[in-house]
């Protein structure tokens, strides 16, 4: 990542020896052309955050995590194998949601109208990708060493004559606060994901509140286990993100034609 400071230095010298040559003028519209073609090259990227094919991605794989532990007791024991197999699809569409997502954004909606441009994966967007990942991984251990008794009782809770310790429909506190938890997390990365369109749509504003307030009355409303009542928690967020990735695409669609075809 290049240095400010020696950038700024370097403009403020070309200024000075453009005008002791006096090439001010010429200096001032060049840098009026670069500052356009920055700007034009920098909208497919604001397309690509705006029309909602990010949430959308994001909803998908919520809800495809959702339907798949639903899909896991709801389906009868008759289907056998067909049980399993339909949660794994579900599974693994939930992993290809966004990147598919993300392709046909960029494949269908956003080279129609700007153009195709091939960015440049700098260091600094690398190193953000291994930061999530490891702080990722390290969320998910310290989460999964909390909620192993609430694992373990889940699982007692499926074996006939467990006895005493199968006690289904209860959940800890610290449980509740971990599922709670998931609307604030959702809604800073829903937040993250519409820094840019909430400024156009402001009803995003209600959909974040209710992301945000959601898990924690489901958390007291519905009874159950930690895996119990997680099914309708992410089923509601994903819901939430998709729909309103939806509602974007549908006004991004609506707001920004392709450019019309030059005559001959």
């Amino acid at each position: 990542m290049k240095n400010p400071i020696a950038a700024f230095v370097r403009l403020v010298r070309t200024i000075e020896r453009a005008k002791r040559e006096g090439r001010t003028s010429e200096l001032v519209r060049a840098a009026r052309e670069q500052a356009k073609l920055q700007k034009l090259m920098q909208r497919p990227r604001r397309y690509e955050t705006i029309n909602g094919t990010g949430e959308m991605g994001w909803g998908l794989f919520i809800l495809c995590m959702a339907l798949a532990s639903y899909a896991s007791v709801i389906l009868p024991d008759s289907m056998g194998p067909w049980r399993s197999g339909i949660s794994g699809l579900l599974f693994i569409g939930g992993m290809c949601a966004m990147p598919v997502c993300l392709w046909a954004s960029k494949k269908f909606v956003t080279e129609p109208r700007v153009g195709y441009v091939a960015f440049r994966r700098g260091k600094a967007w690398w190193l953000g990708i291994i930061i999530a990942v490891v702080v990722g991984g390290m969320v998910s251990l310290i989460l999964s060493r909390l909620l192993r008794p609430e694992m373990i009782r889940a699982a007692q809770s499926q074996i006939p004559n467990a006895g005493v310790a199968a006690v289904p429909g209860i959940m800890s506190p610290t449980a509740k606060i971990i599922l709670a938890g998931f609307g604030p997390l959702n809604a800073v990365f829903y937040l993250m994901m519409n820094a840019v369109s909430i400024k156009e749509h402001r009803w995003k504003w209600l959909v974040m509140v209710l992301i945000l307030l959601g898990p924690m009355g489901i958390c007291f409303m519905v009874p159950g286990s930690f895996i119990e009542v997680s099914r309708p928690v992410m089923l509601f967020l994903g819901l939430m993100a998709l729909c309103s990735g939806v509602v974007t695409l549908g006004w991004f669609l609506r707001h920004h034609q392709p450019p019309a075809p030059e005559a001959a």
